[in-house]
């Protein structure tokens, strides 16, 4: 019963300490950028990429490839939005598993990529793979190429008061605010089973 409790509290704190960092897909006024575009996540942290208006995307790119999507890697789908007043809308989450990487990523919309659409997660702290670079490359990469995937691999699409598309691309859930991390999930189901068997 005491180990239980003790997993129990060592899960909730695992997850207690996962941060969620905000990244902004394009601006109000229309600017095609990530802000930040640069972010510093550790294992089990999620980023959240909140859209703001036109028809943008997100997917993971290998830095040696910009704007060309990588083999088995995360893509939000297109999410046209109108809204101008807030980026609450509509959220892709992904969660990081591997920080020890950097993870770089795109819009995959028209040549959004080539104008310096581009960003990375964990860039690396020294040598030639910067983020500057990627950009350079991006900007004189001849397509801008979509996965041929389903929308929503790698993450969760989330709509504020609408449905939550998982991993698979297919709708999992309905209401406000849908979307919950597994490992929150997880440590909050730990916490109960604890609490029933002590």
């Amino acid at each position: 019963m005491h180990f239980t409790t003790i997993f129990a509290a060592t899960a909730l704190a695992g997850s207690a300490l996962a941060a969620d960092h905000k990244v902004a897909v394009g601006t109000k006024t229309g600017e095609l950028v990530f802000k930040p575009d640069s972010i510093t996540a550790a294992e089990g942290d999620t980023v959240s990429f909140h859209f703001w208006p036109k028809n943008h995307s997100i997917a993971q790119a290998a830095f040696n490839s910009p704007c060309a999507p990588m083999d088995n890697g995360f893509w939000s789908g297109f999410v046209p939005t109108s809204d101008t007043q807030n980026t609450a809308n509509w959220t892709f989450t992904y969660e990081v598993t591997n920080a020890s990487k950097p993870i770089w990523f795109y819009c995959t919309q028209g040549k959004h990529c080539q104008a310096g659409m581009v960003g990375v997660i964990n860039p690396p702290a020294s040598g030639a793979n910067t983020l500057a670079a990627f950009k350079n490359a991006s900007a004189s990469a001849g397509n801008n190429v979509s996965p041929t995937v389903k929308a929503g691999s790698g993450g969760n699409l989330t709509q504020t008061s609408g449905t939550s598309t998982s991993a698979s691309g297919s709708p999992s859930s309905t209401g406000a605010a849908s979307h919950m991390s597994g490992s929150i999930a997880f440590a909050g189901l730990a916490g109960v089973f604890a609490y029933l068997l002590v």
